[in-house]
C-alpha cells in the first residue's frame, strides 16, 4: 500500500509542480501546444483512478486472506494443489 501511495504522490508531483518542466523538455515529443494542454489534467485523473483500482484490489486480497485463515481456524481443510478451502 506504501509503494502505492508514493507512486501517486511521485506521479502528482510531476503532473503539477514538474508540468511546466515537461512541457518545455517534451514539447517536440507531446506535439500540440496551448490547444491540447486540457488534456493534463485528465491524465491526472486517470492516474488517481488507477491508483484507486490498485489500493481497491490491495484491500479485497487482505480481506480475502483474513477470511481464509478464520475458515482454517474453524477447522476447514486447505486443498493444497488448487488451494481451496473445504
Amino acid at each position: 500500500m506504501k509503494k502505492i501511495l508514493g507512486t501517486l504522490v511521485t506521479f502528482f508531483l510531476l503532473m503539477t509542480v514538474g508540468a511546466g518542466i515537461w512541457i518545455v523538455l517534451f514539447r517536440s515529443f507531446l506535439q500540440g501546444g496551448a490547444e491540447q494542454e486540457y488534456l493534463y489534467p485528465i491524465y491526472g485523473g486517470i492516474v488517481l483512478l488507477s491508483g484507486l483500482i490498485a489500493g481497491c484490489t490491495v484491500i479485497i486480497i487482505e480481506e480475502l486472506k483474513e477470511v481464509k485463515t478464520m475458515l482454517l481456524e474453524k477447522g476447514g481443510q486447505v486443498n493444497d494443489i488448487n488451494n481451496n478451502i473445504q
